[in-house]
């Protein structure tokens, strides 16, 4: 056999076996396009070849983890939006069931359009736009409420048993992902606490693309400097992983704030703090977590917990440890989300809790020692209504003074925390 025939023969080779491997791979391929074009010709009723699709790629993803999922295109940019925060809508925060009977303002935005109109936090929206709401879910009303900047919105709300119509002009709304102790007259937040000007509280809701400068601006805007810090972190389910690890890196000189580790325990990347600490090693801090507390809420009180930064407070988190790659899908008109690692604090803990229904394992981030402090849940209600009342802006002439605030100890958890700060300051608390 010459030289050539025997190149040829191995070419020969080499294409056969790449042919028979990529069929295999496309076999389960072309039988779901077959199972779906079936569908398409054969089912009882009409369907439609891009729900089919849709609800195969959902299928998948579901099968994987509760946090993977399709984000489609009718989804893809409120999801966006929350992250970037901003969007065009009305300005208001809506809780609905199944934790409420009925779809209700759990607050305005400050200056936005809801604001203007006069929604006020407990007004339930009945009808949005000649449709029946009252029982949707917060999501899918959320979503109506949306829009292209300068629409209008018809919205029919309940008030203490009147109903009164409502048209709002949507606008560009930017979230506040920081907020304080309480709003000024001004629509600004004041961080310092009215029970003790000594510490600063900040509350963050979500952790997105501006949440880490917000923070440090509200850091930065404390005349004078305080001398204690509490973060509350409750009821945050996540969000950038990022603006976590820059939170961090806001307290820390050096070392490690978070590793990711993918499949088969690879590191694919470790984040490490830079000098420059915002406040000096000497103040305290306390961090507030709930059993809602997930992912980048545990990012960030994981690390300073383990790093000795810290002392957590409340009750054990909800064990949310993975990392979500967002992957555009169909021209970049929706989405999937993926997930691709595990987080681990600097400790090495994995903190992923595997198995929502079962408390059994070492998961979440756990309070410090003599640190756990429970609710009931008439104690969680007065919390929130304490927090919502302090969100409205006060009149100029009605500027608290200071160590008036009587109403924090409604909220056990927030007045332990702010006893133990106390404590470290060499103050007996009151």
């Amino acid at each position: 056999m010459t030289t050539g025939n025997l190149k040829w023969l191995v070419i020969l080779f080499i294409v056969c076996a790449f042919c028979y491997a990529n069929a295999r791979s496309l076999r389960g391929i072309r039988d779901l396009a077959l199972a779906m074009n079936i569908v398409d010709q054969v089912y009882v009723e009409p369907t439609r070849e891009s729900d089919l699709y849709q609800a195969a790629i959902s299928g998948m993803l579901r099968s994987l983890d509760a946090n993977s999922g399709y984000i489609g295109q009718d989804q893809l940019q409120s999801f966006q939006s929350i992250f970037e925060q901003e969007f065009g809508g009305l300005g208001v925060s809506l809780d609905g069931p199944p934790r409420r009977p009925s779809l209700t303002v759990v607050s305005t935005i400050f200056n936005s359009p809801a604001f203007h109109a006069g929604i006020r936090p407990g007004d339930v929206i009945a009808n949005v736009d000649g449709q029946e709401v009252r029982h949707w879910t917060t999501q899918e009303v959320s979503s109506k409420l949306r829009g292209r900047e300068g629409s209008s919105v018809r919205l029919l709300i309940d008030r203490d048993g009147e109903t009164m119509e409502k048209i709002v002009v949507r606008d560009r709304i930017e979230i506040e992902s920081v907020l304080g102790d309480r709003r000024r007259s001004d629509g600004t937040w004041n961080f310092l606490m009215q029970a003790d000007p000594r510490v600063a509280y900040v509350r963050i809701e979500l952790f997105g693309e501006k949440t880490a400068s917000e923070f440090e601006k509200a850091i930065s805007s404390c005349t004078p400097k305080p001398e204690a810090l509490i973060i509350d972190l409750r009821d945050n389910t996540g969000g950038l992983l990022l603006a976590a690890a820059q939170i961090c890196d806001l307290f820390l000189d050096d070392g490690a704030i978070v590793t990711t580790k993918g499949r088969d325990q690879r590191v694919d990347d470790e984040l490490m703090a830079t000098p420059g600490a915002v406040l000096p090693e000497s103040c305290p801090i306390v961090i507030i977590v709930n059993e809602n507390s997930a992912s980048a809420s545990e990012i960030l009180a994981g690390c300073l917990k383990d790093r000795g930064r810290a002392q957590v407070v409340g009750v054990r988190s909800f064990g949310k440890g993975s990392v979500q790659n967002v992957i555009p899908l169909e021209g970049g008109k929706a989405a999937m989300r993926l997930t691709t690692a595990y987080y681990y604090p600097p400790s090495g803990r994995r903190i992923h809790r595997k198995d929502p229904n079962s408390d059994e394992g070492d998961w979440g981030i756990d309070p410090s020692p003599n640190c756990r402090v429970e609710m009931s849940d008439e104690q969680l209600e007065a919390t929130i209504e304490r927090f919502r009342e302090r969100s409205k802006p006060i009149d100029a002439e009605e500027e608290p003074t200071i160590d008036s605030d009587e109403s924090v100890n409604v909220d056990p958890q927030l007045s332990f925390a702010l006893q133990l700060l106390r404590q470290k300051l060499n103050e007996t608390p009151e």
